[in-house]
């Protein structure tokens, strides 16, 4: 079987990114809130009052992420199991998580996709379940490198080209 074993996830970039969303929230809806309430004749709090556009983008631009998602994902592959996990980090943190355990037999195909306007790329695996019927998973992987999507390729290939 395949020698090669991988895993990959993306802990240390989700961190980041929603601790950025996090700082980013409180700057553009809590600061601008307290000075409008609080501090309403000063110069900063009559900025916000007066630019409420300011706010409404900034806003925008974060439900956006909230909306699109940022998902976690860890792929880990050995000689026998192809496990993949994916989950919005913020929203799905209490649901059930998406994902697959699976012997390489029940791979049939794999695809990757570029999501328009979006820091995400989809996994698309079609598997053969026991009773013969095929399944599409598809997971989405925030922020996975190229480098990472090259490893992943390779031996996903390796595993169908041994199947048949």
């Amino acid at each position: 079987m395949n020698s090669q074993r991988i895993n990959f996830n993306n802990k240390k970039r989700m961190t980041i990114l929603v601790g950025g969303l996090f700082i980013l929230f409180f700057f553009i809806v809590l600061v601008p809130f307290w000075f409008v309430n609080y501090l309403s004749l000063s110069g900063v709090g009559n900025f916000f009052a007066e630019n409420i556009i300011y706010s409404l983008i900034s806003l925008g631009f974060f439900l956006y992420f909230i909306i699109v998602g940022e998902y976690f994902y860890q792929i880990e592959i050995d000689s026998y199991v192809i496990k993949v996990t994916s989950f919005r980090v913020i929203i799905d943190s209490f649901k059930e998580k998406d994902y697959i355990d699976i012997p390489h037999e029940m791979l049939i195909n794999y695809e990757f996709f570029n999501r328009p306007y979006s820091l995400n790329k989809t996994l698309m695996m079609k598997i053969k379940t026991h009773n013969k019927r095929t399944i599409v998973k598809r997971f989405n992987l925030t922020l996975i490198s190229k480098n990472e999507e090259r490893k992943i390729r390779s031996i996903l290939n390796t595993i169908i080209e041994k199947r048949k």
